[in-house]
C-alpha cells in the first residue's frame, strides 16, 4: 500500500472515530491502533526519504 494510501485509510478511521458507550475502552484502542500505524508510516518514508 502506498504511503497515501496509508495516510488516506488513516483518515477514514479517523473520521468514522467515536465513542462507544458499550464498550468505551474500544474508542482509545481504536485511536492507539491509528496513532501507532501513521507513526510506523514515519518511521518507513524516514528511512526510504532520509
Amino acid at each position: 500500500m502506498t504511503p497515501a494510501l496509508q495516510v488516506r485509510e488513516a483518515a477514514q478511521r479517523l473520521g468514522r472515530l467515536s465513542p462507544d458507550w458499550r464498550n468505551p475502552e474500544r474508542y482509545f484502542e481504536e485511536r492507539s491502533e491509528i496513532e501507532r500505524d501513521l507513526r510506523q508510516l514515519v518511521k518507513r518514508l524516514e528511512r526510504e526519504h532520509g
